[in-house]
């Protein structure tokens, strides 16, 4: 610029110049000024865009997406396979691991009430829990399916508790563990028959997706599951109190493919399909009408699909379930 700002601050008395030339001084700080102004608003812009379209959904991916312990994650740490807690509650437990992929191991342990073969068992009872939590949580709900007569299998999903990976799917990969598991067991004999599939959440979409697909599985207790990758975001971004951003499922899911070099297809309603075996899906009052429910409802066979409330007390729950699973 042929009159750069410093030099007003180098003249010593505005008042000794003409009019005309305190005119042509005076408009050219004019033009000065606003051109800092536009520069400083295409920074504060830029920063803007950064902040919300890359630095916050990135960090937010990371806090919503995967596991509790990232940072201090090493596959090579992880601790033993312990089944201490159940075996505390009365049941043998033995352990084993599955690893649908290269880099994630499933902690999975097989449980019963009482030693015995086959014949002492009326069918097998995969449990799958929300992937806010780990297998623990299913530790009442597998003692009274194993007071029942049920042999039961629970494992750590991908990115939980005493398994590997570091980022959990929208219920697509965990539907591939799934189904990973079912052969592992039949090879070694315990997959007794009729096999069952209990999920929440993240683990209701993974047995429902692995049933259309898996037809050893002859039932599915889905307890409030997503259905869509849509509802999923949604129900994520309120529970984690993420700020609302322009296209933030698009901007979201492309990160989280980025970050944890996944290749998971975006579900949405049109992806729903029908219930292959006899299904029972509990959600809550609210979402009963939701358009993934309706859909849902609409696809399947009414003598295949039930739907309820969802119980508010976990023995309620599991009443409901059992009663449910037995013949």
């Amino acid at each position: 610029m042929d009159f750069p700002i410093d030099s007003f601050f180098e003249t010593s008395d505005l008042n000794c110049l003409t009019e005309p030339e305190l005119d042509i001084t005076m408009a050219r700080m004019s033009q000065t000024v606003k051109e800092i102004l536009q520069l400083v608003l295409f920074l504060l812009i830029i920063g803007v865009l950064l902040t919300f379209l890359v630095i916050y959904p990135l960090n937010r991916t990371k806090a919503i997406m995967a596991r509790d312990d990232i940072d201090d994650f090493n596959v090579d740490s992880l601790p033993l396979n312990d089944p201490a807690l159940f075996v505390q509650a009365g049941l043998f437990a033995d352990t084993f691991t599955v690893e649908p992929d290269a880099v994630t191991s499933l902690a999975c342990l097989y449980l019963t009430k009482a030693r015995g073969g086959a014949d002492s068992v009326r069918g097998t009872a995969i449990l799958l829990h929300d992937e806010r939590l780990d297998r623990t949580s299913m530790l009442q709900l597998s003692s009274v399916l194993a007071d029942s007569g049920f042999a039961v299998v629970v494992y750590d999903q991908r990115a939980t508790g005493l398994s590997g990976s570091k980022y959990h799917g929208d219920g697509q990969l965990e539907a591939t563990d799934l189904e990973e598991v079912i052969p592992y067991l039949e090879i070694r004999e315990r997959a007794i028959r009729p096999i069952w599939i209990v999920g929440r959440s993240l683990g209701a979409d993974a047995g429902l997706l692995a049933a259309l697909e898996e037809e050893r599985i002859e039932g599915v207790v889905a307890i409030d599951p997503y259905l869509t990758t849509t509802r999923m975001l949604d129900s994520l971004r309120t529970e984690h109190e993420t700020l609302w951003i322009p296209f933030f499922r698009t901007i979201f899911w492309w990160w989280y493919e980025i970050r944890s070099s996944y290749a998971v297809p975006y579900r949405t309603t049109d992806d729903i399909r029908a219930v292959r075996c006899r299904t029972l899906v509990l959600t809550s009052p609210d979402r009963l009408n939701d358009v993934e429910i309706l859909r849902l409802k609409e696809l399947s066979e009414a003598s295949t699909l039930e739907i309820e409330t969802l119980p508010s007390d976990d023995a309620t729950l599991i009443d409901t379930i059992v009663r449910f699973m037995m013949p």
